[in-house]
Formats: structure tokens, sequence, C-alpha cells
């Protein structure tokens, strides 16, 4: 359980701090200007405002994903730890999505809700933080035979 909280808040902290920072670079690439003082002040913003929906949408999606992970790495006999990092980058990439086709079907708006995830390299970014939550999953938790 310990590893499984660790694991959570790990991936969805960091998802949000790469999510903010994606963000900004677009700002950037868009021509603002955006000093260190702006970037941290978007980061604790998002930390306060943001990151609580993502860890528990983070622990939804582990729940399903790391113990499937752990099956199919004692199945096929190894790849452990790669398998915990896949299975965390795939969470994030499976709820992004998620949360895309429910603001389309539901709310049938067409806005990316999560702006990061708007192009390959943004999704390609914050899926490193569902990766490192996964990382930490197989450092900590016990292995089973």
């Amino acid at each position: 359980m310990l590893a499984y909280i660790a694991a959570v808040l790990a991936g969805g902290l960091l998802t949000t701090i790469l999510s903010t920072q994606v963000v900004l670079q677009y700002l950037v690439n868009a021509g603002a200007n955006m000093p260190f003082g702006a970037r941290l002040d978007a980061t604790l913003a998002d930390l306060t405002g943001f990151a609580p929906t993502l860890i528990a949408l983070t622990a939804i999606g582990y729940l399903i994903a790391l113990p499937l992970a752990g099956l199919i790495s004692r199945w096929i006999g190894g790849l452990r730890t790669f398998g915990y990092a896949a299975s965390g980058y795939v969470t994030i990439m499976v709820m992004i999505h998620a949360i895309e086709v429910f603001y389309q079907a539901i709310l049938a708006s067409t806005i990316t809700p999560i702006g990061s995830g708007r192009d390959f390299w943004g999704l390609l970014i914050i899926g490193i933080g569902g990766a490192a939550g996964g990382l930490v999953f197989a450092k900590l938790a016990p292995r089973r035979r």
C-alpha cells in the first residue's frame, strides 16, 4: 500500500509539474516572456489547484495499470521495472484521452482541457511523470513470485 501511495503521489505531482512547464513553453514559443518567478508561481498554483484532481485520476488509473503490469511481468518472467514504468506512462495517456472524450461526448466541447496534451511532444513529456510513478512503485513494492 505504501508503494502504491508513493507511486500515485510521485506520478501525479511530477505529471502536474511537467504539464505546467509544457504549457508555459507553448507560451514562450508564441513570444511570451517567461521569467523563472512566473514559472515558479504557475507551478505552485497548479500544484495546489490542478494536482489534487490529477492525483485522484492517477490513483484510479494506477489501480488498474499497476496490478496488470505485475501480472504480465510474472507471466513473461521479467521486465518488471520496465512494465511498471510503461504502465504508469500508459495511465497518463489513457487518462488524457478519457478526459478529452468526456469533454466531447458529455459536454459537447471541442476544447482540450489539459493544454499540455494537445500535441505529441506535450503528451510524451507529461507521460514521463506517469512513468516515474511506475518506477517508484517498482522500486518500493515487494516482488511477488
